[in-house]
C-alpha cells in the first residue's frame, strides 16, 4: 500500500513513496522558488525510482503548515488534485511535528522553529523519550522577543529544530539540531500520516495559523 508523501513548507521541496516501515523513494531538493514549477517533476521521479505507478497509490499525505503561504498552496493544491483524481484519501500532518519526529533519537523536550515574519516564528514544543513524540503545545505564533521564557516553560533546555532554529544563540538551555534534520522530510511525513484520520481532498485546508500579510484588509 504505497503512499505518496509531500512537503513544500519550507525552502526544501521533499518528496517520497513509503510502504509500512520501509522508504522506496525520496528527493529533497532546496528550491527557494519554482516549487510550483518542479514539483509534478519530482513525484515523477520518485514514482519511478519507487517502481510505483500513480495508479497504485492508496494514500497521500502533505504537510498542513504552518510554513511558507505560498508553498502551503502548492503542496497542498497537487496533494488534493492527484488524490481527487485517483479518488484516495489524503492525510495532513503539521510541519512543526514533523520536524520533531525527525529528533526522535533525542531525549527530552524538542522545539521546531520556523520564521512566521513580522519578529516572530511558528514554534510548538514536544517531548520525545523512546522514539516517540509527545505534544506539548499547539502550533502557534511566538514573538521572538518572547521566546526564552515561553521554551523555558517547558523544561530547561530544549534541542531546537527547523530552518530557524539557528536563528535562537545556543547555550546552557538550547541546542541546535544538525542541518540534515532541520528541513522536514518527506519520508518521515508518509510514516506519521499511517494510521491518522483521513480527509476528503475536497476540503482539505492548510493551517496558516495566521492570515498571510498579502491579504487585503477588511475595509481595503
Amino acid at each position: 500500500m504505497p503512499v505518496l508523501s509531500l512537503d513544500t513548507t519550507t525552502t526544501v521541496a521533499s518528496v517520497a513513496i513509503v510502504r509500512g516501515e520501509a522508504v522506496l523513494s525520496e528527493i529533497s531538493l532546496g528550491m527557494v522558488q519554482n516549487h510550483a514549477a518542479r514539483l509534478m517533476p519530482l513525484v515523477d521521479v520518485a514514482l519511478r525510482e519507487a517502481g510505483v505507478t500513480l495508479a497504485a497509490l492508496t494514500q497521500l499525505a502533505v504537510s498542513a503548515g504552518p510554513g511558507s503561504f505560498t508553498g502551503l498552496r502548492i503542496g497542498l493544491s497537487l496533494a488534493k488534485g492527484i488524490a481527487e483524481g485517483l479518488a484516495v484519501p489524503l492525510v495532513l500532518i503539521s510541519t512543526l511535528e514533523v520536524l520533531a519526529a525527525q529528533c526522535s533519537l533525542h531525549s527530552g523536550v524538542v522545539i521546531p522553529l520556523l520564521d512566521a515574519q513580522r519578529q516572530a516564528y511558528y514554534a510548538s514544543a514536544f517531548r520525545v523519550e523512546g522514539g516517540h513524540c509527545v505534544r506539548l503545545s499547539p502550533d502557534m505564533v511566538v514573538q521572538k522577543g518572547e521566546f526564552a521564557t515561553w521554551a523555558l516553560s517547558f523544561a530547561p533546555r530544549a534541542l531546537l529544530t527547523g530552518e530557524a532554529a539557528i536563528d535562537v544563540e545556543a547555550g546552557p538551555h538550547f541546542a541546535v539540531a544538525p542541518n540534515f534534520f532541520r528541513a522536514p522530510r518527506a519520508s518521515v511525513l508518509g510514516f506519521l500520516s499511517q494510521g491518522r484520520p483521513l480527509s476528503d481532498p475536497r476540503f482539505a485546508l492548510p493551517n496558516y495559523i495566521r492570515p498571510s500579510s498579502a491579504q487585503p484588509k477588511k475595509g481595503v
